[in-house]
């Protein structure tokens, strides 16, 4: 399996990274904090790149005999000594069949229920964020990267890294002057080269009180556009689709129009409609049929390349 961005944390989420080399524990754990800039800097793209390969020859090392085996369903038991599963095909869809026919008698005893808080909850506006936007400016990633190290315990390596994303947008002026948040983004620089020069190895990182707050609304006006989510969404359902997932993510969208989440002003109206078009398209035939230009297209108005 080729690890991403986009996908790493739910491939690798029943990983015990306990048992992989230190280098892979420790980029794991600094994951989250690298993730945003993996598009910005070549030294974390790299880095990343190096930990994906790590991690996907493990998880290639250890591909289950069945791959639809749910790692938390009660048959998968592991042999230590053969490296199979003790459950035999014939065991698991007969364990399965049982767990549906469960969950099915289950799901009709709550179903009146849940079909009042699904009314109660779309009729609700929903809240919009002050800015929107189809992608996260650089500032606002920065800033949102430097509030979340506060009170948790760093490395020098994560430090220096997020010091060194400010120093390459300033020199490459991705960053200008006359940026909207230029200002509290050289205060964190300064910061960063203050912590790094004063901590060992590692250290608890602090945000001084008096840009906790403001830095906080900054990042808590910001949100991505919720049409550009969901297409989002969409182009990465795509090549890994299932009848649940359209079904999900078409009823999420009907309830984003309903709630004013998506709105006919919104710039990827269309988009969401043409996106639908296809969900509804693939329930009633099984097959999504998606253009390679269409599905450029999507990717570039989302952002994500093509």
């Amino acid at each position: 399996m080729k690890l991403t961005i986009k996908n790493y944390k739910e491939a690798t989420k029943d990983i015990n990274f306990s048992k992989l080399p230190e280098a892979a524990r420790e980029a794991h754990k600094e994951f989250d904090a690298f993730a945003d800039f993996y598009s910005e800097d070549k030294d974390i793209k790299e880095m990343l790149d190096n930990h994906f390969k790590i991690v996907e020859s493990y998880l290639d090392q250890n591909t289950k005999r069945f791959p639809e085996l749910d790692v938390r369903h009660p048959l998968n038991i592991l042999d230590k000594e053969s490296g199979q599963y003790k459950a035999s095909l014939k065991e698991y869809r007969d364990s399965k069949k049982k767990l549906k026919a469960t969950a099915k008698s289950g799901s009709k005893k709550t179903a009146t229920k849940r079909t009042s808080f699904a009314r109660k909850k779309t009729s609700k506006t929903a809240k919009r964020k002050p800015n929107e936007v189809p992608l996260m400016p650089l500032e606002a990633k920065i800033i949102k990267r430097y509030l979340n190290m506060h009170g948790k315990k760093v490395t020098e390596r994560q430090v220096s890294l997020l010091y060194k994303v400010i120093q390459k947008a300033a020199t490459e002026y991705t960053i200008r002057k006359s940026s909207k948040y230029a200002e509290e983004v050289k205060k964190i620089g300064n910061d960063l080269a203050r912590t790094y020069k004063e901590m060992g190895s590692t250290c608890t990182f602090e945000v001084p009180d008096s840009m906790y707050s403001k830095l906080k609304n900054i990042v808590d006006s910001y949100g991505v556009t919720p049409a550009v989510s969901l297409i989002k969404r969409f182009i990465n359902l795509y090549g890994n689709i299932t009848i649940d997932k359209a079904k999900r993510l078409l009823t999420t969208i009907k309830n984003a129009k309903k709630n004013g989440k998506v709105t006919s002003s919104d710039r990827a109206y269309d988009r969401i409609n043409q996106v639908q078009k296809h969900l509804e398209g693939y329930l009633d035939s099984d097959k999504l049929l998606v253009t390679n230009i269409q599905l450029n297209g999507l990717k570039g108005f989302a952002g994500l390349g093509k």
